[in-house]
């Protein structure tokens, strides 16, 4: 088996939606109504995220992606997805710290992201130094910079 990042194209974008829609059924049914009445937000906010955007490929087949956004001086992961059929493989982690090294390249020190109660991923984030900060609904907010330090 042979896995590589590279930059997210155009033509990324439906592996994207359809990952996305997985998630929403899987993890947050009670909201694939209202994500998909948001679908025209949802893909605008994924063009933008297109730059910041890499895919996962595992024998030359999209199988997973992270995407995030320059929020002031920190940066936002916006999603990551592994594909179920690869996951408990550490391809989870390599995006979360591909993440990591391209915000922090762009000269963002803090890096922020949500995650949904029921997500069975969430102790990947604890595991790589994310610390709680906070809750916003249904989602657990963490961090890892001076953000995660002002919140002990």
């Amino acid at each position: 088996m042979t896995s590589s990042l590279r930059p997210a194209e155009v033509a990324d974008l439906p592996f994207v939606l359809r990952s996305e829609r997985s998630y929403m059924q899987t993890i947050e049914p009670a909201n694939e109504q209202r994500w998909t009445a948001a679908i025209d937000r949802n893909l605008a906010l994924w063009i933008d995220c297109l730059p910041r955007t890499l895919v996962l490929d595992v024998d030359g087949e999209a199988a997973g992606y992270q995407m995030w956004l320059p929020t002031g001086d920190s940066a936002t992961l916006v999603s990551i997805h592994v594909v179920a059929r690869h996951r408990r493989r550490g391809f989870g982690r390599l995006l979360l710290d591909a993440y990591a090294e391209q915000a922090r390249a762009a000269g963002h020190v803090d890096l922020c992201l949500g995650v949904h109660r029921d997500n069975p991923a969430a102790p990947i984030y604890a595991a790589a130094g994310y610390v709680h900060t906070g809750d916003d609904g249904d989602y657990r907010m963490m961090a890892l910079g001076t953000a995660a330090r002002s919140a002990d």
